[in-house]
């Protein structure tokens, strides 16, 4: 399933309104319903994630104003969780226009489809470092979903003690309705808050030609329906909100959000690359952050401050010297003008290993010191390049940190052109 950032905000919205619209009724029976149904979305992700081999996910989010389709989004995924690999076709709806997407991904490779001529792009993935990582994180182990989990609890209030549960041949029925009168009146502003400055906001409705939800904004109903198995995995679900709002002319308007799910075919999804024979195929490499084209020269200005001027006292230059699958080599030196010589120059010798990372370009080095250290390199606008040294690099190599404050060191690097 491949969503936009906003739509997951809008999926997020739509979740959060059908959580609570569950919990404004009572099933004493089978207790609070607000965290029988909490508890099953984690032991649902928990499943997915980590237990089950492989299993299928139909999504679909629609977006109406006054009952019309405006924007819709359609996602049918297959996960292969043993093998990791995955496959999705999605279509998207939107200023009339259907918009398809597929790509197929697994440990060796990224695969796309371009609808214009039905040809792929096959891109080669580069080794991974972290064997043991999986295919799917849990978002429920997340610091910042389980913060989010608390102001949802806060949210939610004295309305988390009721809710509508069923229970059938094994499998449980979670049901909400929620009128405007029974939203709490923080929610409903947070609500509107969040639909109006991010869902669907002025430049997007600008974009997709629809009034753009200006004033007097409220959500005026949720509801939702998810069903949970007898593994105790939500097969289904469906929900939708409905909010009112006047455009600009002050005419107002129903803007109604629907959101559906099915998770299927659990251990039981067979997830297949594309054949490409005799397709017209454009095979590349990912990850090759450098290439012989940013073989040179580099510099940039060391300068010093003095009263209320700024001097130039030298230079810093780079220089790559070759590039050969992805590995750099090459110099990095210091040259100071006549008056501003300093102790200590730096000068040393720098290579890649590129392999070593997949989001960045890690160098290696010794410094004036005796010391080994690493960096890291960028490609910075079209030509230029950004350079930082003595760098902390973390164990799995997903991510660095730095300080921006050694001796005004300037980490971008100009092309030189001679």
């Amino acid at each position: 399933m491949r969503f936009s950032k906003k739509t997951a905000t809008i999926c997020a919205f739509v979740l959060g309104a059908t959580i609570l619209a569950t919990s404004a009724f009572a099933d004493t029976m089978l207790g609070s319903g607000y965290y029988s149904l909490k508890n099953s979305i984690k032991t649902t992700m928990t499943k997915l994630t980590s237990e089950v081999d492989n299993f299928s996910v139909d999504a679909t989010l629609s977006l109406k104003i006054d009952g019309k389709v405006f924007s819709e989004s359609t996602s049918n995924t297959k996960f292969d969780i043993k093998n990791k690999a995955k496959e999705s076709i999605d279509k998207d709806f939107k200023k009339g226009e259907v918009r398809e997407n597929y790509w197929y991904s697994d440990e060796n490779q990224n695969i796309y489809k371009n609808f214009e001529d039905d040809s792929y792009d096959v891109f080669e993935k580069r080794k991974s470092n972290n064997e043991t990582s999986r295919m799917i994180e849990n978002p429920f182990e997340e610091e910042q979903v389980k913060d989010a989990e608390k102001v949802l609890d806060a949210l939610v209030g004295n309305l988390q003690d009721a809710i509508q549960v069923e229970e059938s041949s094994g499998k449980k029925m979670y049901v909400g309705n929620l009128s405007e009168t029974q939203i709490p009146s923080a929610v409903n502003a947070i609500s509107s808050f969040i639909f109006k400055y991010n869902i669907l906001d002025e430049w997007d409705a600008k974009n997709l030609d629809v009034p753009h939800p200006k004033s007097n904004i409220y959500l005026m109903e949720a509801a939702g329906k998810a069903i949970e198995n007898e593994d105790g995995i939500i097969e289904s679900g469906i929900f939708t909100a409905s909010i009112s709002a006047q455009d600009s002319k002050g005419i107002e308007h129903i803007y109604s959000i629907e959101f559906s799910i099915d998770i299927k075919d659990v251990n039981s999804t067979v997830v297949k690359a594309p054949n490409l024979e005799g397709q017209k195929v454009t095979y590349s490499k990912e990850g090759y952050e450098f290439d012989s084209k940013y073989i040179g020269k580099y510099k940039n200005d060391i300068v010093k401050e003095e009263g209320n001027s700024f001097i130039k006292v030298g230079e810093r230059f780079i220089e790559i010297t070759s590039v050969k699958d992805g590995n750099i080599k090459g110099k990095y030196y210091e040259v100071y003008n006549e008056g501003y010589e300093v102790d200590t120059v730096r000068s040393f010798d720098f290579y890649s290993n590129h392999d070593e990372s997949i989001g960045f370009t890690i160098i290696h080095y010794t410094d004036d010191k005796g010391e080994k250290k690493r960096g890291i390199i960028h490609r910075e606008y079209l030509q230029n390049i950004r350079v930082s040294f003595n760098v902390t690099i973390e164990e799995d190599n997903s991510g660095y940190s730095y300080s921006t404050n050694e001796d005004g060191f300037d980490n971008t690097f100009i092309r030189i052109f001679e």
